[in-house]
């Protein structure tokens, strides 16, 4: 609808300027739609750059962690470091899941971190940008999609007898 404004309104400012005589119902009509175009223009841009229309949400999931690694002796959680070392990839293993293959966080797009806590689970917070009503999902249709995902913040929450061990994988 946004796009829709902004082309009425173009074709509106090259009608009044063409096909209107020169008065003050010309400087009106030109006015007001050389306005329109500004207003539509600057809400679009401000859609595009700072999500203007739009409120950011978080979705929360915690999933029961098992070792990374299937042995005798204490819990596991693989990690393995990245560039001078303050970016890390954590492999784990969740207790719904019965796959041989390891998940493993994304440095892109997770921030991680790794709490000592009494309860062994992982505590995953996924942000998205929505729309803030329908009004405003009709009017940026064609600009930024809703429900766009910003990041994620993994925290594993794991007891003192858990050891975390740097693997070359």
């Amino acid at each position: 609808m946004g796009i829709a404004l902004l082309f009425i309104s173009v074709l509106l400012f090259a009608y009044c300027m063409i096909f209107i005589e020169s008065g003050p119902a010309k400087y009106i009509w030109v006015t007001g739609s050389v306005l329109l175009l500004a207003v539509v223009s600057v809400t679009l841009i401000l859609n595009d750059t700072n999500h203007f229309g739009m409120k950011q949400i978080s979705k929360t999931q915690e999933q029961k962690l098992t070792s990374s690694v299937k042995s005798d002796g204490p819990e596991k959680l693989l990690y393995k470091k990245l560039g001078n070392g303050q970016e890390k990839i954590y492999y784990y293993r969740t207790k719904n899941d019965n796959s041989r293959k390891l998940k493993k966080t994304d440095p892109m797009t997770t921030k991680v971190r790794v709490k000592r806590s009494s309860a062994n689970k992982l505590k995953v917070v996924k942000n998205y940008w929505v729309y803030k009503n329908s009004w405003t999902k009709v009017f940026f249709a064609g600009g930024q999609p809703n429900h766009q995902f910003i990041d994620q913040h993994d925290t594993f929450l794991v007891d003192s007898s858990w050891q975390l061990v740097e693997t070359k994988r």
